[in-house]
């Protein structure tokens, strides 16, 4: 599905691998492929659940352990490959453990010959099987990213000389420049269609869908990366979601619920623990923000 000149967008990528998970299963359920041919209905299902589960599983654990590897933007080839190969390498063991509850009728391979020669032999075999599918099912999934152009932020700046007496005063400096780099780059993967006025961005595994006044866009990075960045612009409101003080046009908390109306419409969550932070920050005063925006997330 189109959003706004950019894809996907529509359900989080959690709910999506599960809801792939359930078709997949499904579907080799009826189809009955010669490995799962000897089983019941039943029995098929729960074979292929496990499978492809444990493939969809260890790529949702494999993004979460990158999402806070590193401060940088990695490339998104470079993610996405890093992200299956981890996926392949959790769900090695856990395949060779399927493997022992579901046998194979026969074992002719010389791969499957030296698994059995022991445990560790057994998962690296595993892995070597499983990584080229992972890759290739990690690769589609991720198509839409591939038409973005990210770029690299520039080098990291040297460390200052702890004997230059002028370090200090260019501290600040250094670092706001830093921040204006991120925020360039954040532009740079927007596409143009939605423009860069940023209302709300949160975070879906290592993904990031940024909402603009015009629309939302998929891109990969870490959402501490530009909540640091966007500094007092901005308030994380949940550990999965920044908003821009600019664009809230008010507070909603009643009971369980709690949540930032943006000028959008749309309604991003407040977490019970950033409640006070949100009362604090706005009060009943998140109208007037609206009017006064003192700093424009507008890429100038």
């Amino acid at each position: 599905m189109l959003i706004n000149g950019t894809v996907l967008g529509v359900a989080p990528i959690r709910t999506s691998l599960l809801l792939t998970c359930g078709l997949l299963a499904g579907l080799f359920t009826v189809m009955k492929p010669e490995i799962s041919a000897g089983l019941n209905w039943a029995m098929r299902f729960i074979f292929w659940g496990l499978h492809i589960g444990v493939g969809l599983g260890a790529i949702l654990l494999a993004s979460y352990l990158l999402r806070g590897w590193s401060k940088t933007v990695l490339p998104v080839f470079w993610g996405v490959t890093l992200t299956g190969v981890n996926g392949a390498i959790i769900s090695a063991p856990l395949y060779l453990a399927l493997d022992a509850l579901f046998p194979a009728v026969a074992d002719d391979g010389w791969l499957d010959q030296w698994a059995a020669t022991g445990w560790w032999q057994g998962v690296l075999v595993e892995f070597i099987e499983v990584l080229p599918v992972l890759l290739l099912s990690w690769y589609a999934v991720n198509i839409p990213l591939f038409f973005n152009k990210p770029r690299l932020l520039n080098g990291d700046v040297p460390p200052d000389d702890p004997n230059d007496p002028t370090s200090e005063e260019n501290e600040e400096s250094e670092k706001a420049e830093q921040r204006r780099q991120v925020i360039e780059d954040l532009y740079s993967r927007l596409p143009e269609v939605i423009g860069s006025d940023v209302v709300a961005i949160s975070s879906d595994l290592h993904y990031l869908n940024v909402h603009t006044l015009l629309g939302k866009a998929l891109i990969l990075g870490s959402l501490k990366h530009y909540v640091e960045a966007f500094a007092e612009q901005g308030i994380l409101v949940h550990r999965s979601h920044w908003v821009a003080k600019a664009h809230v046009e008010k507070i909603h908390i009643a009971g369980d619920t709690a949540t930032c109306l943006m000028a959008t419409g749309l309604q991003v969550p407040i977490s019970r623990s950033k409640r006070k932070e949100v009362k604090e920050c706005f009060g009943s005063a998140a109208r007037q923000l609206k009017q006064e925006r003192p700093l424009s997330l507008v890429r100038p």
